[in-house]
């Protein structure tokens, strides 16, 4: 055990031991109920523009919030090949990002590839015996990828299970929901926002109504739902 602890606290073992560290304390927060499994989530939506939203999004009971907000738009040309940005995010969407839980997928992604790095980096490994921080940092790439592909296998199972319950909530009535934005609405009306539906406070992707800017953390009413494009139509609150 101590030798396991030495080195997993070992220089060339210690990002990822940290990594994970923090995503334990993330899932004992939501089993303690303190966070749900959502609280951190990463949204995925390519419309018919292949328009790229990310949203990471952090709330915390305690009026701590953490907002990384990334949008990249990317056009589709003639022959229907898309731009770096969305060949990147469909590499995310075939490791699974997007389809499941942000932290489902990170917390697997992270375990084994500390897993790997602590079987690699020690004294007495047969790659890097003697614990080189250089020859650590080389194997961190060819350790993310097999790592990659090992979640995506583990995860592919569960796929279609959140589709089913993603596809629940698509049923359910929304039109008249309120909720609040979790990301500020770009030039073309297009934001993400958090409600409460059927119980469960879930992660949407929203059009405005009338494309005018909005803030983030404002507050928006569904008007409905356009199930081809898999979007919301919103109009601010104020004008109900």
């Amino acid at each position: 055990m101590m030798e396991l602890i030495y080195a997993a606290f070992s220089p060339s073992n210690l990002l990822l031991s940290v990594l994970l560290v923090l995503i334990m304390f993330y899932w004992l927060t939501v089993i303690l109920g303190a966070l749900d499994v959502n609280s951190i989530d990463v949204d995925l939506d390519m419309d018919v523009d292949v328009d790229v939203d990310i949203d990471v999004d952090v709330d915390v009971d305690v009026d701590v919030d953490v907002d990384v907000d990334a949008d990249a738009d990317v056009d589709a040309d003639a022959e229907g090949s898309v731009g770096g940005a969305g060949w990147f995010m469909l590499s995310l969407r075939f490791f699974n990002f997007g389809r499941l839980p942000f932290m489902v997928v990170m917390s697997l992604l992270v375990l084994f590839m500390w897993s790997i790095s602590v079987y690699c980096n020690h004294e007495g490994s047969i790659v890097n015996p003697n614990n080189s921080l250089l020859f650590a940092g080389l194997l961190f790439v060819p350790n993310m990828f097999v790592s990659l592909f090992i979640t995506k296998i583990l995860t592919a199972p569960l796929v279609p299970v959140f589709a089913k319950l993603n596809t629940s909530v698509e049923n359910v009535k929304t039109e008249g929901k309120v909720g609040i934005l979790t990301t500020s609405v770009n030039e073309k009306g297009m934001g993400q926002m958090k409600a409460e539906i059927d119980g469960s406070v879930v992660s949407l992707s929203i059009r405005m109504q009338d494309k005018e800017p909005i803030k983030k953390g404002e507050k928006v009413v569904i008007i409905e739902y356009l199930a081809d494009e898999k979007i919301y139509i919103v109009d601010k609150i104020d004008h109900h």
